[in-house]
């Protein structure tokens, strides 16, 4: 089980089918202690008002269940990118105030944009993208629709200090490029890039739930508890007051250039 899922939709995103309540008591059934509400932007069906959830007075941090067990709760947004430009759908006016920025490419967001792209393209995108909006987590980057320049994405990863992701959801659903995951997750390893495990889920069977996970990395012979960052609680909340405050620090950049971990600043890994 993920004890600190960062990937979870509500009903928010027209995908997800639970209620923010309904997740709080299937976490606490399940002793997840942290999920992140990662509701898609509004280019995937459904306009929501981020500036509600991002407002702690209005929203808190901590959920009690109706058993008693707390439950901490993130508010944070899976941008879209929707453009070779990197056009997205982050909304400015509230995202500074979320606990947690991901953005991914869908399917719906953009029909056939990136599906048809070669994967440097794609990952130019991406590029772009980072020239104009803040990212902490990048969604489901070995997924087969949407393939990416692993070498490439390690470099930005290096560059601009984001997490990637390893999706259990889209493991179990055959949405995932195994050799892809399998090179990025050792040079992730070896570059000290972080790497994080996610449900992405949109039903109770789904959220907390890292079984793929963990077949994925025993076939390739890496130790989950040392490679992914949100099971050191730590670590995790080391990573999540960073990332917010580096955000913070970036608000009237432009270029929202972010200092990287000395490690990473020294260019150490073989990322070429």
């Amino acid at each position: 089980m993920i004890v600190h899922d960062l990937h979870v939709h509500s009903v928010r995103s027209a995908c997800g089918v639970h209620t923010l309540l309904e997740i709080v008591e299937i976490a606490s059934q399940k002793r997840i202690r942290t999920v992140n509400i990662s509701d898609h932007g509004s280019a995937s069906g459904m306009h929501v008002n981020f500036g509600v959830v991002s407002d702690g007075r209005r929203c808190p941090r901590s959920m009690r269940s109706r058993n008693g067990r707390e439950v901490r709760v993130l508010f944070g947004i899976e941008v879209n990118i929707l453009s070779s430009a990197g056009e997205s759908d982050y909304p400015p006016e509230s995202g500074g105030g979320l606990d947690l920025i991901s953005a991914g490419f869908h399917r719906g967001s953009a029909p056939g944009l990136f599906l048809a792209g070669s994967p440097h393209d794609n990952t130019a995108a991406l590029q772009c993208y980072l020239e104009r909006h803040p990212l902490d987590l990048l969604t489901h980057p070995c997924s087969k629709k949407f393939p990416l320049d692993i070498e490439l994405l390690l470099r930005l990863a290096v560059q601009h200090g984001f997490a990637l992701e390893v999706n259990n959801t889209n493991l179990v659903l055959d949405k995932t490029d195994l050799s892809q995951l399998s090179k990025m997750v050792v040079m992730a390893h070896e570059a000290g890039v972080p790497l994080v495990e996610c449900s992405d889920g949109h039903t109770f069977v789904e959220i907390g739930e890292n079984t793929a996970i963990n077949a994925f990395l025993a076939s390739i012979d890496m130790g989950g508890d040392e490679l992914l960052l949100n099971r050191d609680d730590e670590a995790l909340t080391s990573f999540l007051e960073d990332r917010k405050a580096r955000r913070h620090s970036a608000e009237g950049d432009s270029s929202l250039a972010l200092t990287v971990m000395p490690a990473m600043a020294q260019g150490e890994g073989h990322i070429g």
